[in-house]
């Protein structure tokens, strides 16, 4: 019995890490297994289920719970921390103890509560169902993983099927000898899958092909919508991004097929723009950032910040909705959720991200494929603003925990140039103040707000912002060129500041950020896109217009909600650190010189895809919920009514069986009783027992449940089952002379058989109805 045990909780171990696995070796999926997701599934939950499955014998249950509860409360600390999202690896370990235990230390006390580990197979074929959708999130992945889809779902049926005999053989240990029970469940099972494998599922959804749309003729159409600028909605300015020159020739809106649209970008030399994405947001500006980089390098500048999380979320494909367990301090965010339409399936996230949920493949937008769903606790206003609010130092325990965005590693002739720079600026700024905010309006607006008597009590500025804005300020001498390049090297920096005085917003970021950090302020540069409205010309408009006409789910959205960004709004900013408020995001080019005329790219003509209202897209990447759910809703009525069908219909033919009379006429009226019996609640007798054997366990249950004195056990003559047993032997065994003597003989056997179901029956409506309802019959096929 050991022995089987064991095989049995090793075979349960085999299954649970063959579905885990599965996860890491799929292409389309990469599951943030951080340091609570490792714990959880790798340490806790397997360490658990081996406290649990210890013998009762080597360990007492009170010093097997209290070690499980001191061990799982210490390793889930381990692995969250003092946060909320310790209790997650803490149910997690508690549930698999208690099913593990109520499974494998079969006592009759739990007997009853071992069957909620039925639940077990379907969390596995939810798994790997899961894995089989997923593997349809792109064109890219589909190739990939078009081998491994069929082992997923080959697999499925195996892990499924042989996990509910585990669970089986673990509820009923007294039937593992019959082998051939075991054997027809697994059957039926298969049949089962089969049908929804060969009748439900489409006939290439196994083969997993990859179907491209046939239409290729590219289509440069002028569009031209009825909608004229003055009928678009109003939408209201935010706060100052990329500046704007003056407007020089109108940028167009032009069309190309969804069927031969170029992606992120047009041709070398062509005058532009591509729509990669539409951004739905309530706030804006929206800075979506892909790329942070806080390490200082002496010569190649910000390179990305390895202890950055972020700079993991955006490249992870999710197989759940991905939360953050992180408690959140910072002043005045709020949350703000972002949806997307993208041509690209990378993910851009506003900062903090808080809620990510998995990239959706969308079928019905086009080249806008993937949707993308992120939930931020972003700063609201204009971080300028924070200029008017006190500030304080810096606490030690933030200076350790920022000390890598607060390193300036240079050589020394660098770092004097630079220190020359900001003392150059900041004595600028504090000298001419006034007359700086007098002629700049935003400027006016940032410090309108300014209370001379709360700064006249002896109360600080906010430092930090004012040398933030003296250094934005100083970079009103600076030439702004909307093309963006890849060299964040500290000789680009020098060449930038001190020779051209004219760069793309990645030297405006990385000087800012550099600036910044020697002026004591944590700082890094992100890299991602900009959805903003002062970057929504009219041609941009109409083609959010012409697009929401199109596309169903843009629709549900407010007009004014909807933001176009195209190849050309790619961009870099700088984030600092301000105590009370966390990271928050800064134009570096909002005072600088705007590129004139066709230089600015907001000019230039946007090219989005003309969506094909007779398009017809493969539908193999989509898994068929509904469909299998009709289906296994109409197998499991269709296994209910099966049932009742083979309980009833063999009750049926025993009782007819039992007016042959004789031995054959006992033997099914000895298997009646013990199927109604056993629809009342009896206990099932096991096949290596005997009629007479069987007493015992009867007497046993008479005792329990209806209060018969204990000392009948004993008067075995007092017992009705006893009776029957005596006279069934003789009838079964027996060689009778005389035929009137063995008819005697069925006749009392028929009496004690009305006796025995009238004398021990339950009473009450609901145990009637539960003896109807009942397939524990079943039991003796």
């Amino acid at each position: 019995m050991k022995k089987s045990l064991t095989k049995l909780f090793l075979l349960r171990f085999f299954f649970y890490f063959s579905v885990i696995i599965l996860i890491f070796l799929h292409p389309g999926i990469k599951v943030n297994f951080d340091r609570i997701g490792i714990m959880q599934w790798f340490v806790i939950i397997p360490l658990m289920a081996v406290l649990a499955f210890i013998p009762d014998k080597r360990i007492k249950m009170r010093t097997r719970q209290i070690t499980a509860l001191v061990t799982l409360s210490l390793l889930s600390l381990i692995a969250a921390g003092v946060s909320i999202g310790v209790f997650v690896p803490f149910a997690a370990g508690l549930i698999c103890f208690a099913l593990t235990y109520l499974l494998f230390q079969r006592t009759q006390q739990y007997s009853r509560w071992a069957r909620i580990a039925a639940i077990e197979p379907f969390f596995f074929a939810w798994v790997c169902l899961r894995l089989l959708s997923l593997s349809r999130s792109g064109e890219e992945i589909a190739g990939q993983s078009m081998a491994l889809t069929q082992f997923i779902l080959v697999w499925t049926a195996v892990v499924f099927l042989f996990h509910n005999i585990v669970i089986y053989l673990c509820l009923f240990p007294k039937s593992r000898e019959k082998a051939w029970k075991e054997g027809l469940v697994f059957a039926l099972g298969a049949f089962a899958v089969l049908v929804v494998l060969l009748v439900v599922l489409p006939p290439d959804f196994v083969r997993n092909a990859v179907i491209q749309n046939l239409v290729s003729e590219r289509i440069p159409e002028r569009i031209r919508p009825s909608d004229s600028d003055r009928d678009l909605p109003r939408r209201g300015e935010g706060r100052r991004t990329l500046p704007r020159g003056e407007r020089g020739q109108q940028g167009e809106l032009r069309g190309v097929s969804e069927h031969d649209w170029p992606g992120r970008g047009g041709g070398s030399g062509e005058s532009r723009q591509y729509m990669v994405k539409i951004v739905v947001s309530a706030r804006e500006p929206v800075y979506m950032g892909e790329s942070f980089r806080g390490q200082l390098d002496p010569v190649h500048g910000f390179l990305l910040s390895a202890i950055e999380p972020a700079n993991e979320l955006t490249r992870q494909r999710f197989f759940v909705t991905w939360t953050s367990g992180e408690r959140e301090f910072d002043r005045n965010r709020r949350r703000h959720e972002v949806f997307s339409l993208s041509t690209m399936q990378q993910k851009y996230l506003p900062y903090r991200p808080v809620v990510i949920d998995p990239t959706i493949l969308s079928e019905d937008t086009g080249p806008l494929r993937y949707i993308h769903q992120t939930v931020s606790n972003t700063h609201l206003g204009d971080p300028l603003l924070l200029v008017n609010t006190p500030t304080r130092p810096f606490t030690e325990r933030e200076k350790n925990m920022l000390a890598h965005y607060l390193e300036i590693q240079l050589e020394e002739n660098d770092r004097i140039e630079f220190e020359k720079y900001l003392d150059d600026a900041l004595r600028m700024w504090h000298n001419n103040r006034e007359e700086y905010i007098k002629s700049d309006e935003y400027l006016k607006l940032i410090f309108a707000e300014e209370d001379e008597w709360f700064f006249g009590h002896g109360y600080n500025r906010n430092e930090y912002m004012e040398n933030i804005i003296a250094l934005l300020v100083s970079f009103s001498r600076y030439q702004y060129n909307l093309t963006q390049s890849n060299d964040h090297s500290i000789d680009e920096i020098k060449h930038f500041l001190f020779d051209t005085m004219e760069g793309d917003c990645v030297v405006f970021s990385n000087s800012l950020a550099l600036l910044g950090r020697l002026a004591g302020i944590p700082s890094r540069v992100v890299t991602g896109y900009l959805a903003a409205e002062n970057l929504q010309t009219p041609a941009h408009l109409r083609g959010l217009s012409v697009l929401r006409g199109k596309i169903p789910v843009l629709q549900q959205f407010p007009f004014g909600h909807l933001f176009m960004v195209t190849n050309l709004h790619g961009h870099s900013w700088t984030q600092f650190y301000i105590p009370d408020y966390g990271w928050l995001d800064f134009e570096s080019t909002a005072f600088s010189i705007p590129p004139q005329g066709m230089g600015d790219f907001n000019n230039w003509d946007v090219i989005i895809p003309i969506i094909d209202d007779n398009r017809t897209f493969s539908q193999i990447r989509k898994f068929p919920w509904r469909a299998v759910g009709r289906a296994v809703l109409a197998l499991a009525v269709f296994a209910v009514i099966g049932a009742y069908t083979l309980r009833y219909g063999r009750e049926l033919i025993l009782y007819i069986g039992t007016r042959r009379g004789g031995r054959a006429g006992a033997r099914s009226l000895y298997l009646l009783l013990l199927a109604r019996l056993a629809a009342d609640g009896k206990p099932i007798k096991p096949a290596s027992k005997t009629a007479h054997e069987y007493n015992e366990l009867f007497a046993k249950s008479l005792t329990r449940r209806h209060n018969i004195p204990s000392e009948c056990i004993n008067k075995e003559e007092e017992l009705p089952f006893k009776a029957f047993a005596d006279i069934y032997s003789e009838i079964r065994w027996r060689q009778f002379a005389n035929p009137v003597e063995e008819d005697e003989r069925f006749q009392m056997l028929k009496h004690e058989y009305h006796n025995i179901l009238n004398s021990t029956r339950r009473k009450g409506l609901h145990r009637s109805i539960i003896r109807i309802i009942s397939l524990r019959g079943l039991a003796y096929l």
